[in-house]
């Protein structure tokens, strides 16, 4: 265990030390009493606590501690300072400190105890919060399973359905539920599970449904690695769907070939998706709201859920639809 002191008086630092190592025999303890010292201490290792001093001739403990979460984001810290009063020790504490210990050489035990509860109180973290992913992923594999399981009944009552109709409006139902389906997978195969880069996912769905379309429409991608909270990318990935199945089905008619343009940038606090094709273009009549067919009216109820705008545009050949929402 590292135990970083940074404070100006070497005095203090000595007696912080001997207090520190009594409640951790085994702890390496560097010290940093000005700007080149404490960026010596982290690249010699990342520190598993921090005790600083607020008022440093150099800098504060604010700073420090900002320098040092950003080497090592799990580190303890608590900040130990003669200077300060109860408004401060709030400041801390809503900083990030996991406690406020006043210098004194009563105080000594106290701030032993202190850096104790907080690694403690870190461990402790780190433990619920592998225990939520454990379940979480679980959650996510097993919902993938019984969308796969969903999907094979459609697929059987699609085939005992009469009419071409109702077995079309069963396959654009097993179409969306697969885009689920295929979501979940990439959430629990991704090491962060509150968030998924949509830029890969985007990749594998339009290159699937594509595929689906027998190889007479070639594919363009423009996707940027884009992480995104999976709030947004449930709603987004269907969204996704809707418009590469619309573009597919209603664009290229009768084995119409062609080619079909897939984009994804973020920029300005907005994440851009884009599907361009140069099918048949717009129906007669159709408007810029796009048009009002079942999935339509989906991607426009799931846009509203994000927050976003959307917008067809027509070009000389073929339609091109952007989505527009706040990162």
């Amino acid at each position: 265990m590292r135990i970083l002191f940074v404070d100006d008086d070497p005095d203090t630092r000595a007696l912080a030390i001997r207090a520190l190592v009594q409640e951790f025999p085994e702890a390496v303890t560097p010290e940093a009493s000005d700007l080149a010292s404490l960026d010596a201490a982290l690249r010699e290792g990342a520190p598993a606590i921090l005790i600083s001093d607020y008022d440093l001739r150099w800098t504060d403990g604010f700073k420090v501690f900002d320098r040092v979460k950003a080497a090592a984001p799990e580190c303890c810290a608590v900040m130990f300072t003669g200077t300060g009063n109860e408004e401060l020790a709030v400041r801390a504490m809503k900083h990030g400190f996991d406690d406020y210990v006043v210098k004194g050489t009563t105080q000594l035990r106290r701030l032993a105890t202190s850096a104790r509860v907080s690694v403690e109180r870190a461990g402790e973290r780190k433990r619920l919060s592998e225990n939520r992913d454990l379940i979480l992923r679980e959650l996510y594999h097993r919902l993938h399973n019984n969308l796969q399981i969903v999907i094979s009944l459609l697929r059987l009552t699609e085939k005992a359905l009469a009419t071409e109709e109702d077995r079309q409006q069963l396959a654009d139902l097993g179409r969306r539920i697969q885009a689920l389906s295929a979501l979940q997978e990439v959430f629990y195969r991704s090491e962060d599970l509150r968030r998924v880069d949509f830029g890969a996912f985007l990749d594998g769905l339009a290159e699937n449904l594509v595929g689906i379309a027998g190889g007479r429409v070639v594919l363009d991608r423009r996707l940027e690695s884009t992480t995104i909270p999976v709030d947004v990318a449930v709603p987004l990935g269907l969204i996704a769907n809707e418009l590469i199945t619309n573009a597919l089905k209603h664009g290229f008619p009768n084995g119409r070939a062609g080619r079909l343009s897939v984009g994804l940038e973020a920029g300005d606090g907005r994440l851009v998706l884009t599907v361009a094709d140069d099918g048949v273009g717009f129906e007669r009549g159709m408007t810029a709201a796009g048009p009002g067919g079942l999935g339509m009216r989906l991607v426009q109820r799931l846009v509203a859920q994000v927050d976003g705008e959307l917008r067809f545009e027509r070009a000389e050949v073929g339609t091109r639809c952007l989505i527009s929402l706040p990162l």
